[in-house]
């Protein structure tokens, strides 16, 4: 009598074992991967935040206000009456926290910034972080 192409206990267990071993290696490198995927993408929102506000106030040759907070990013022509051009969703609807040494920074219509020398924004999640520095001439780092 011909034995049936079946597997016995002994051969399920142990694969059972091995895929436990490999799920219990690779699911907190998968947890970390989400991590550095939402830091990423809010540095990279950020960063076009960033641009996008200098080159408004190159182009309308007007001094523009930038706030930076968890929740909410706003940009703001300054002259008698401020006015907001730009606001978009901060880092927090990622679940990135955001960490700045200054909330307000100022790009002056050459593009040049004004108060804006060395101004680090820090997004943090997990077990992942990456910074962005700005410079005094207006230009924006990303530190990963």
């Amino acid at each position: 009598m011909r034995r049936s192409a079946g597997h016995s206990l002994v051969e399920l267990v142990l694969v059972l074992v091995l895929l436990g071993l490999l799920l219990a290696f690779g699911l907190p490198r998968i947890a970390g991967l989400g991590d550095r995927i939402a830091v990423h993408r809010a540095a990279s929102e950020l960063a076009s935040f960033y641009d996008v506000s200098r080159y408004a106030a190159i182009m309308r040759a007007r001094r523009v206000r930038l706030e930076f907070a968890a929740d909410t990013l706003r940009a703001v022509y300054e002259s008698a009456v401020d006015s907001e051009f730009l606001g978009r969703p901060g880092p927090s609807h990622l679940g990135v926290r955001l960490r700045v040494s200054r909330s307000v920074i100022r790009v002056g219509p050459t593009g040049l910034g004004w108060g804006a020398a060395n101004t680090k924004l820090v997004l943090m999640r997990g077990v992942a972080a990456e910074s962005l520095t700005t410079s005094r001439l207006g230009r924006i780092k990303h530190w990963r």
